[in-house]
């Protein structure tokens, strides 16, 4: 985060200014424009039906993880969007009498501003798909313990079985060839 910092502070002033900003909002854009699906998509998980009360603490603690992580990406995003338009508003010109303030110090600042929450962004943005694939396998766990317990709930004691398939009286028994023989011929 300090390189990324760095890096922003020592860019040109105005290099995010053009189209290189503009880009740079629209990708904003779209992660942004991800994230909160996402959110809702974690809040809507957390549902009890079914689930052991071991599986609801994970998963409680899976989407508080992902919670925490898809905001921070969301206050970075909107961090970057407000040092943009801030780089884009013209300084007072009180200001403009201070030597260097207007046109190095306060645009690199507010650049390091735009690059280091991007640059946290753009490392933190695959996590989404492995924050989403947690979620989904505790979730899955969930289900199938649930489906397992329904099963094993469903599945009649095994003297209903018996009963269910009756065996003939003589089933098993040992005769003698010489006695069947004998009751033949």
């Amino acid at each position: 985060m300090v390189a990324a910092f760095a890096a922003g502070a020592a860019l040109t002033p105005g290099a995010l200014s053009s189209d290189a900003g503009r880009v740079l909002v629209i990708f904003l854009g779209l992660v942004a424009a991800s994230l909160l699906p996402t959110i809702t998509h974690l809040i809507n998980s957390m549902t009890a039906s079914g689930r052991s009360v071991h599986n609801l603490r994970r998963l409680e603690v899976e989407i508080q993880a992902a919670m925490d992580a898809l905001f921070l990406m969301f206050g970075a995003v909107g961090v970057s969007v407000a040092a943009l338009v801030s780089l884009s508003i013209e300084p007072a010109s009180l200001l403009s009498e201070i030597p260097y303030l207007t046109d190095q110090i306060l645009p690199r600042i507010g650049q390091a501003l735009v690059v280091a929450p991007v640059a946290l962004v753009l490392w933190r943005v695959g996590q989404i798909p492995a924050i989403l694939r947690r979620t989904l396998k505790v979730r899955y766990e969930s289900a199938l313990e649930e489906a397992k317990t329904k099963l094993a709930d469903k599945a009649p004691d095994t003297g209903a079985m018996r009963q269910s398939f009756p065996t003939h009286p003589d089933f098993g028994k040992v005769i003698s060839l010489q006695d069947l023989q004998s009751k033949d011929g």
